[in-house]
């Protein structure tokens, strides 16, 4: 279904959906995926020290573990000024620039990420020589479900319009990715740089 120049990033949290991160991730990593993602940074940690050398973004990274964090050279998601704050100090302390991040941006889930109104602030913050955008992404509410699609193609839009926005206020070249495992296979057209796979594995 993807295109030859799409990227995937793979879910290994939670145990990869009960099949075991290391295992699951070793095949991944074998099979040359771009990306993986965990949860917690504790889970990226494990997955390094068992050999795995691929780019993985921690969806919850826990401001107390920032070192750890940067020691295993994993990449945070933010999704939050608060978040985006601390790492920021810590960059700062310690410091270290041009650190790869993940900014998700909030297009309807309402949950976590950053809204089309805080664009001009959180490019302000990003501005900094501590951060290096890598990827900008959203999630969609419910893919899977074609009664929703309407609401679907307006989360992509909506989407596709912030990112596009937040490209020009940081001047910035940032993979972008939406797809979940029903939207790839339902929204073909919508694939951008990467996609995330995860319950689909």
């Amino acid at each position: 279904l993807l295109k030859p120049g799409t990227r995937i990033m793979a879910m290994v949290k939670a145990f990869s959906y009960g099949s075991g991160s290391f295992e699951i991730a070793n095949l991944l990593q074998f099979h040359k995926v771009d990306y993986l993602a965990v949860a917690y940074i504790d889970e990226g940690i494990d997955l390094r020290i068992k050999g795995i050398t691929l780019p993985i973004m921690v969806m919850n990274p826990e401001s107390g573990n920032f070192k750890s964090l940067i020691e295993y050279n994993l990449q945070p998601e933010i999704y939050g000024f608060e978040g985006l704050k601390e790492f920021k100090l810590f960059l700062e302390k310690n410091d270290i620039n041009d650190y790869p991040v993940h900014i998700k941006l909030d297009t309807g889930m309402h949950r976590l990420g950053f809204f089309e109104t805080e664009l001009e602030e959180l490019a302000r913050e990003l501005k900094s020589e501590h951060f290096r955008v890598i990827s900008v992404f959203s999630h969609l509410v419910a893919s899977e479900e074609k009664e929703h699609d309407k609401f679907t193609h307006e989360q992509i839009a909506l989407f596709r319009k912030m990112a596009d926005r937040l490209k020009q206020l940081i001047s910035g070249n940032f993979m972008m990715h939406i797809l979940n495992s029903a939207g790839i296979e339902r929204f073909v057209a919508d694939q951008m740089d990467m996609v995330r796979l995860g319950i689909g594995l």
